[in-house]
Parts: C-alpha cells; sequence; structure tokens
C-alpha cells in the first residue's frame, strides 16, 4: 500500500511540476530551443504523468476494495 500511495505522489509531482515548469523553460533556460520541439516533449511528459496517475489511483481502488 505505501508503494502504491508513493506512485500517485510522484506522479502528482511530476505533472504539477512539468505543467509548471513548461512556460518556465520557455522563458529563461530553453529560450533558443523551438518552441514546438519543446511544447512537444512537455506535452508527453505531461500526459506520462497524468497515465501514471490514473494508473496509480486505480491500482489503490483496487487494492482497497479487495481488503474490505
Amino acid at each position: 500500500m505505501i508503494l502504491r500511495r508513493a506512485r500517485t505522489i510522484a506522479a502528482w509531482i511530476l505533472l504539477i511540476g512539468s505543467a509548471v515548469m513548461w512556460p518556465v523553460s520557455m522563458r529563461t533556460f530553453a529560450k533558443n530551443e523551438p518552441p514546438l520541439v519543446l511544447s512537444l516533449s512537455f506535452l508527453a511528459i505531461v500526459i506520462e504523468a497524468a497515465s501514471l496517475l490514473t494508473a496509480s489511483q486505480v491500482h489503490e481502488e483496487q487494492a482497497r476494495k479487495s481488503n474490505d
């Protein structure tokens, strides 16, 4: 249960962190990168984080139901 909860927390951190760093990086350290490439990279990270979060929450729900 602890590992599942840690995975959910990590997914939330990745999702929020990438959503915040996306515009920050475009304006600061990655100014020279093509905006489309940078945006697609961050979009892939956001989609993967959302997928991980969904899977983690489903696993948590299934674990709760099996314990009941």
